[in-house]
């Protein structure tokens, strides 16, 4: 019984994790004088990505999904897919702080919040409703990440807007109802 116990933690030890990469890389972002620490930090958000997929797995696949570990998950989603990519783009845009990207973080993070207190307070066992916040923080750290790679040409004003609208379209997707269909893999 006692083992049993332990193994049942595991999908909190990974949301735990999750939190601590997501904690790591703005950690990062803010303290580290690293070259290419986008990169780095890209690394961290898709590995608090994969993180968060086997969490939520895990607790299906052991019988120990619990309210706690949902509100952690929450809590940890915030983190690396709301404040994190944020911190991110702000990196990429060199600080230039604008009121569009201000403006569209702040609806970027609210929504994603919205949506984590949605799913904590209804079943969607066998859907989403509207875009998880770790689909959308991978989204918009993507476009942070083609920015940089592609090293586009254009004036940093224009990536500003094109970021902006990107945050207001996904945050929009965040408080839909859209019902988007769960996958899990099929490990045996």
């Amino acid at each position: 019984m006692r083992i049993e116990k332990h193994i049942k933690q595991t999908p909190n030890i990974l949301t735990i994790a999750n939190m601590l990469s997501g904690l790591t890389a703005i950690i990062i972002l803010i303290n580290s004088s690293l070259p290419n620490k986008e990169f780095i930090v890209t690394g961290l958000i898709v590995f608090s990505a994969a993180l968060d997929f086997f969490d939520g797995y895990f607790a299906r696949k052991l019988n120990a999904v619990t309210v706690f570990g949902k509100q952690l998950d929450s809590f940890s989603d915030i983190i690396s897919f709301g404040v994190l990519p944020i911190c991110l783009l702000n990196y990429v845009v060199a600080y230039e702080l604008s009121a569009p990207t201000i403006i569209a973080s702040f609806f970027f993070i609210i929504a994603g919040a919205f949506r984590l207190a949605r799913f904590n307070t209804n079943d969607f066992s066998k859907h989403f409703v509207g875009l998880p916040i770790p689909v959308a923080g991978v989204a918009l750290t993507l476009l942070c990440v083609a920015y940089v790679i592609l090293d586009i040409q254009i004036h940093q004003n224009i990536f500003i807007i094109v970021s902006a609208l990107f945050m207001l379209i996904l945050s929009v997707l965040m408080v839909s109802k859209i019902r988007i269909r769960r996958i899990s893999p099929k490990l045996k």
